[in-house]
């Protein structure tokens, strides 16, 4: 049997042992961290812009000008908003599937489905505004002369690229 002045630690060795603690915490939630699929963990511009179609510059400054932030998250979403709009540009650049962006991003596929949604509406209402069409002096400007000397009532090009989508289980989630 063990006498209690024997048992007691001093303030000293808990405060110490709670440090170390802390500091082999502090590795674990790094660890983690550095596996988690966000923006941060990517290693470089080819890998970036693979998955995105822009660097890891690009993709910083094309998240700040839409200054989407506030907006996604009003969804009450678990991601960060930058880690949406990560998974949003995944998904439009290279067309996976909802069920392997939900292994990638340790969410469920409703889930994946939902977010690309709520980041499709957000950027519609911040974009809708903008004019994306020149004017039609511009246009007659910069096309070659023998395309207007056949086609002088052209504005625009319309380039018919297919995007594979996946239709939403949910009835209510089809009709958006």
């Amino acid at each position: 049997m063990h006498s209690v002045s024997s048992q007691t630690e001093t303030f000293t060795d808990v405060s110490d042992r709670m440090n170390k603690l802390k500091d082999e915490l502090k590795e674990l939630q790094d660890s983690l961290g550095k596996k988690a699929f966000i923006p941060e963990n990517i290693l470089n511009d080819t890998q970036m812009k693979a998955l995105t179609g822009f660097t890891k510059e690009r993709f910083s400054c094309v998240y700040s000008f839409l200054n989407v932030e506030e907006d996604l998250q009003t969804g009450n979403f678990c991601k960060r908003p930058v880690d949406i709009f990560f998974l949003f540009l995944v998904k439009l650049r290279t067309g996976i599937s909802n069920k392997f962006l939900s292994v990638l991003f340790e969410i469920s596929d409703s889930t994946v489905s939902r977010y690309f949604t709520f980041v499709t509406t957000v950027l519609y209402e911040k974009l809708k505004l903008l004019h994306i069409f020149p004017s039609k002096s511009k246009v007659v400007e910069s096309m070659p002369r023998q395309f207007y000397s056949e086609n002088r009532d052209c504005r625009v090009i319309v380039d018919c690229t297919e995007f594979p989508i996946q239709k939403p289980n949910s009835p209510a989630e089809q009709h958006k």
